[in-house]
């Protein structure tokens, strides 16, 4: 049986090229540490609050739907018109302030046109079986492959419940979501709130808020981390968890304001030569 074993083993090393995932374009740093982006997984996002977790979640989701990754947005906490102004202005790679609303329109329907994306008819708490039977339609109806939940706890919503019970129902979900990347195939990307953390301090994967359900079951963990104890404050990415080879590391992080953007890229606007639907909703009305 030992030269099965050893087949077994080529085989396995052959299947290296065809494991690594679609590589990433603007966030390439990412591609020393996870090796591309593979379906089937589970990704949090993690960092304190006005760090900007969801500016930087919609240029990472940018970055692989411009190479052709059909992506579902899902912003229960941000207004989806500020999440499509960010995107559009990421993708123009041009200030679109002052507005000017006819380029600002150009610009909305070129995106349309060239990014599959698609957003989440909810926003707020809502019913974990709303948001998967959500996930589920966009998976079957336009082959969904990348899922933005943003942010869990906003799904799950604030209310008066005890702790425990909190940290349960987010533990359930995440096995939901779980189970939802290996059966359904999408690669689901999660943005969750950190434990009330002493200011300054950098976190960890156990700052994650919950039952640490989170940190099990998620394939790959990213915190945006912000050191103030230099002069200049530095802002950062650090993978804390790369399940797919145990790679770690740190990708700086130096926002474009005028861009809204951390990798800004010049593009030309090409004028659609007819008008689509923007944004385009999945889910029921």
């Amino acid at each position: 049986a030992g030269w099965r074993s050893a087949k077994i083993t080529v085989n396995e090393l052959s299947k290296v090229t065809e494991l690594k995932g679609i590589p990433f374009s603007r966030f390439t740093e990412l591609n020393r540490i996870f090796k591309g982006f593979r379906t089937h997984e589970l990704t949090v996002l993690s960092g304190n609050t006005g760090v900007g977790k969801t500016t930087f979640m919609c240029e990472y989701s940018l970055d692989l739907a411009e190479q052709g990754v059909p992506t579902l947005w899902g912003s229960f906490e941000t207004p989806l018109r500020k999440v499509c102004k960010t995107l559009v202005q990421q993708f123009a790679g041009e200030p679109l302030d002052p507005p000017i609303p006819s380029r600002i329109t150009d610009w909305a329907h070129m995106f349309s046109q060239n990014v599959p994306m698609y957003f989440m008819n909810l926003h707020g708490a809502q019913s974990v079986t709303e948001v998967l039977k959500t996930m589920e339609i966009g998976v079957k109806d336009v082959g969904v492959e990348h899922i933005i939940i943003d942010n869990i706890q906003f799904v799950l919503g604030a209310d008066d419940s005890a702790f425990v019970e909190r940290f349960q129902r987010q533990d359930r979900f995440v096995q939901k979501l779980r189970a939802f990347a290996t059966e359904k195939g999408a690669h689901i990307t999660v943005v969750a709130h950190p434990r009330k953390e002493e200011i300054g301090r950098l976190l960890t994967i156990n700052s994650l808020y919950g039952g640490g359900k989170i940190s099990q079951e998620a394939d790959n963990i990213m915190l945006i981390q912000v050191d103030s104890s230099i002069s200049i404050p530095k802002k950062y990415v650090q993978v804390v968890k790369n399940r797919y080879d145990g790679t770690l590391g740190c990708m700086d992080l130096n926002f474009r304001k005028d861009r809204l953007s951390y990798r800004p890229r010049a593009r030309e606007l090409v004028i659609p030569t007819k008008a689509t639907t923007f944004p385009r909703v999945v889910g029921y009305d």
